[in-house]
């Protein structure tokens, strides 16, 4: 690797010439999680030392800091880990962001030439020992080269996964990976090589886009796709009116670029492929969660609409203007988004994203309060469901996305026909 561009530190890197060679490494990306990153850190190095003794390991904690904040670096710092596995705690350098932490990551896995590289969150309450094996045995025993978390979670987690990247990225690719964000990931070092070696680090994948990127990365380069039945996630909840706002529109960005960028692969698929899940099926039961109130929502979502709605009226179809009118006009007792109409909002995005000449941050930024909407109906329709009933629900909207993805061409190729001629 031509190491003139590295972002390691001269301290990193000495301590990379000491450790020569890895051949399994985990990376745990980390900003403000000094509550469980020591728990992480050392349950990752149990896991390598109980189910692969006879593999050289590595931890990598690649951390951000708040301004003044050391406890996170500090907690990682204390991690116990077993002997044998060595443990880097660096500051990582670029854009604030996930994807900046998992660049340095990438870089130090490909420099020790590790065959397989695991990534975890930082803020994972549930993760066991057993996690390791279940992530990392299809890419060692099996040669599988990118694995891929099954969990079960609560109804009300994941809106982002649920409603737009599942079925988006199963309807244009054609594989059905249930959790193509899901933040625990393992992969082979040909894989890391791959994403050591891309200049992408200026635009959203240094942020939030890194996993989606991640993923369609792995299918498009032709890597086999495998999934690993984990159990129950529980991680550090994330309100979707607040929090998520920023993730939602960078991951969506992310998906929404990546079309441009494989347009000619996603056309060619037609429906899709379950791919294979390692582990035991899981016995369901309810994850623990929290009751959301849809009204907060609701009402991001209507003034939202009311803001720009001239804006929204160019990017949508007509039709699906004239249904989000009626729908921003409902009283909240009879609220309802549909799940096709959903659909196809998100196709007209992605098409305004990529040919409508505006700024696509702005694009993708004026689709939130719509996901709002969206994600406010889906939480009055799953009321009284149990989860698994609710996994259905999201199945029949990933089915809605591939039989939609028709109207998607039609209305993607109308727009870059326009744009060719300059209109």
């Amino acid at each position: 690797m031509d190491h003139s561009n590295s972002i390691l530190t001269k301290s990193v890197q000495e301590q990379l010439h000491k450790i020569k060679r890895a051949d399994i490494l985990i990376g745990i990306p980390s900003y403000g999680d000094s509550e469980t990153i020591n728990h992480v850190i050392s349950t990752a190095g149990a896991g390598i030392a109980r189910f692969y003794p006879g593999l050289k390991g590595v931890i990598v904690n690649s951390y951000g800091a708040r301004p003044g904040d050391r406890t996170t670096h500090e907690a990682a710092q204390a991690a116990v880990v077993p002997f044998g596995i060595d443990k880097i705690v660096a500051h990582y350098t670029g854009i604030s962001g996930k994807g900046s932490a998992f660049r340095m990551i990438f870089e130090i896995a490909d420099r020790l030439g590790a065959r397989i590289v695991m990534t975890l969150d930082a803020d994972l309450k549930s993760i066991k020992p057993t996690w390791i094996k279940l992530l990392a045995d299809p890419v060692y025993k099996l040669s599988y080269g990118f694995v891929t978390p099954y969990y079960l979670r609560h109804k009300h987690d994941g809106t982002i996964t649920n409603s737009i990247v599942y079925p988006l990225t199963r309807a244009l690719y054609g594989r059905r990976v249930r959790q193509p964000i899901g933040g625990e990931f393992c992969f082979s070092g040909a894989l890391a090589k791959i994403y050591a070696h891309q200049q992408v680090w200026s635009t959203d994948i240094a942020r939030f886009g890194i996993d989606v990127w991640m993923t369609t990365t792995a299918i498009t380069e032709g890597f086999r796709l495998a999934q690993a039945s984990m159990g129950v996630k529980l991680h550090d909840d994330k309100d979707p009116a607040s929090d998520l706002a920023p993730m939602f529109k960078q991951v969506t960005g992310t998906c929404f670029k990546l079309m441009g960028e494989n347009e000619v692969r996603w056309k060619a698929i037609t429906g899709s492929n379950h791919i294979f899940t390692y582990g035991a099926k899981r016995r369901w039961r309810e994850p623990p969660g929290r009751t959301e109130r849809p009204r907060k929502l609701v009402e991001h979502f209507k003034a939202g609409f009311r803001t720009h709605q001239a804006f929204l009226k160019h990017y949508l179809s007509p039709a699906n203007f004239q249904a989000l009118t009626n729908i921003a006009s409902a009283g909240e007792d009879v609220f309802h988004f549909p799940e096709e109409l959903w659909a196809r909002v998100v196709y007209d995005f992605a098409v305004a994203y990529n040919f409508s000449g505006e700024d696509p941050e702005m694009v993708v930024g004026l689709l939130t309060p719509v996901y709002y909407g969206r994600t406010a109906s889906f939480i009055l329709e799953v009321q009284g469901m149990s989860d698994i009933m609710v996994e259905s629900l999201i199945e029949g909207q990933a089915l809605l996305y591939e039989d939609n993805k028709s109207y998607l061409i039609k209305r993607w190729n109308e727009a870059k026909k326009l744009m060719e001629k300059g209109t």
